[in-house]
């Protein structure tokens, strides 16, 4: 396993644990306990975890955002599913919203073969992924382009947004709970969010196994905003049966 290889896996272990210790690190990946702490170290600079005896715990949050970059390569496997799976509920000739999360990234890699299609977004990455797509129009809000998460914020994208009418958003969230619902870090992402949830027929939730349990200071939906969800599981004990009895539909890409 090349060492870029170790250390997404450490990130998505970490983000599913909250802590994790060198010792059964270094016993997983068959490799020193100091080259375990040089992948630490690492992760540590770029804010996604801090160091602690014998281990390492989740970033606060509350202080530090993971880089677009960084977030991309975090269970990629399990969003490339998720995008796929959402690219089948999206019909030629629909007019559809992305956020910039990085699983609605997953969702546009999957859709360069649509005819017809609108795509609405705030994400510069989106933009460039289907930039070369001759029967695809894309329309980007434009805005206060946020670096971290190169994404469109502000007042004039919010405006922006006010003027469409979608057939489907999919958008994702930093973290979801049955009680708070989807919660956001930034401000401006879940001001974001709420207004693309406003202006269309039927909301996707893009929730991969990572982001159960997690929760941001700011709310920005609740799960009765949300018409469908797809994860790639597998979903902590009793959840989905009371998503489901909250009038959602939830696939479930661990157990089909």
């Amino acid at each position: 396993m090349l060492a870029v290889e170790r250390r997404n896996r450490i990130v998505e272990l970490i983000n599913e644990k909250k802590s994790i210790h060198v010792s059964e690190l270094g016993k997983m990946f068959s490799v020193t306990e100091e080259t375990i702490r040089r992948d630490l170290e690492k992760l540590e600079k770029q804010g996604i975890l801090v160091r602690t005896y014998g281990g390492a715990v989740l970033a606060d949050d509350f202080k530090s955002e993971m880089s677009v970059q960084v977030r991309e390569e975090i269970n990629a496997a399990g969003k490339n599913a998720i995008g796929q799976e959402a690219a089948k509920m999206v019909n030629d000739g629909d007019i559809i919203i992305l956020d910039a999360s990085t699983s609605a990234l997953y969702v546009a890699k999957h859709l360069k073969k649509k005819k017809g299609l609108t795509v609405i977004t705030n994400a510069e990455k989106v933009v460039f992924e289907l930039s070369d797509c001759e029967d695809i129009t894309v329309i980007c809000t434009g805005g206060v382009l946020r670096s971290r998460s190169l994404s469109y914020v502000g007042r004039a994208a919010e405006n922006a947004l006010s003027n469409y009418f979608a057939n489907k958003v999919f958008l994702s969230a930093k973290g979801f709970t049955l009680n708070r619902g989807l919660t956001d870090s930034n401000e401006q992402e879940a001001d974001m969010r709420r207004a693309m949830i406003k202006c269309s027929e039927k909301v996707v939730l893009l929730c991969d196994r990572t982001k159960f349990g997690r929760v941001g200071f700011v709310n920005t939906a609740n799960i009765k905003d949300i018409s469908c969800m797809i994860t790639d599981g597998p979903m902590p004990e009793g959840w989905k049966e009371q998503i489901e009895a909250a009038g959602v539909k939830v696939l479930d890409l661990h157990n089909s």
